[in-house]
């Protein structure tokens, strides 16, 4: 699985997301511990993220923040530009569906 949509489990998506940041840590070219170090915390909890895709929220940020990584969290949760992006699209849509019926002169 490489892309997250409606119908990913939470399990994918963790799986997904915990491969991310291996590949991340290694093209970085850092080690497990490195990247524990890095991010004060300790390297049993960077085996848990990429062997069972388990971490608490804290220590995720943690790591993120290691890897220099931290933009990611800024378009990530963004909602209200999720939702004007959205309700944009549907006033568009909506506008299009719309036929007018006459052409009135002003008076």
């Amino acid at each position: 699985m490489n892309n997250i949509n409606f119908f990913s489990t939470n399990d994918d998506i963790a799986k997904l997301l915990s491969s991310r940041i291996k590949n991340e840590r290694i093209a970085q070219n850092l080690k497990q511990e490195d990247l524990a170090k890095m991010a004060d915390i300790k390297t049993h909890v960077i085996r848990n993220l990429e062997q069972k895709s388990t971490i608490t929220l804290n220590n995720l940020i943690s790591i993120i923040r290691a890897l220099k990584k931290l933009d990611i969290f800024e378009e990530m949760f963004d909602f209200d530009k999720e939702r004007i992006e959205v309700d944009a699209f549907k006033y568009q849509e909506e506008i299009g569906s719309k036929k007018r019926q006459r052409v009135r002169s002003g008076k």
